[in-house]
């Protein structure tokens, strides 16, 4: 789907890069092979999309889709970021503490599922419904908190 809206394009942007690196990272562990490096950048990402994506979506984003009678899709977002988080959290944890434990491989592997089902959602909804409720001058609001 093509984007009009600066916010809509820049978070789709991010989806992509999120897809393609925890795609590779789950390629990685389902073809029973270490990366290292792999799990460090996908936990340095991965600590950017908790810390700066998923909190611009529930203070901004998701205000506005309630406003507009749209309050199920955000707060079924929502509850997905917190159960990413919840499993983010530990994966990062792990990644830097312990790379080797056990319970890594099975985290990464609930994680990239979650996130792929997320961003799935998010592509398929919050998106294309933020193109019609974001009009020009919010746009370049939203897209200024954003990227400062």
């Amino acid at each position: 789907m093509e984007f009009n809206r600066h916010i809509s394009r820049r978070l789709h942007e991010e989806h992509d890069a999120t897809l393609t690196l925890w795609g590779r990272v789950e390629s990685t562990l389902v073809a029973g092979k270490s990366d290292p490096a792999l799990l460090k950048s996908a936990a340095a990402s991965l600590s950017h999309e908790l810390d700066v994506h998923f909190e611009f979506e529930e203070k901004e984003l998701f205000p506005r889709l309630a406003a507009a009678g749209e309050a199920d899709i955000g707060e079924l977002l929502a509850e997905e970021h917190a159960a990413i988080r919840a499993a983010g959290r530990s994966f990062i944890e792990l990644v830097r503490s312990d790379p080797d434990a056990a319970q890594l491989r099975p985290l990464a592997l609930e994680l990239a599922e979650r996130l792929f089902s997320h961003v799935q959602k998010e592509e398929m909804s919050l998106l294309p419904m933020l193109e019609d409720l974001v009009d020009e001058e919010a746009d370049g609001e939203l897209t200024a908190a954003y990227t400062s």
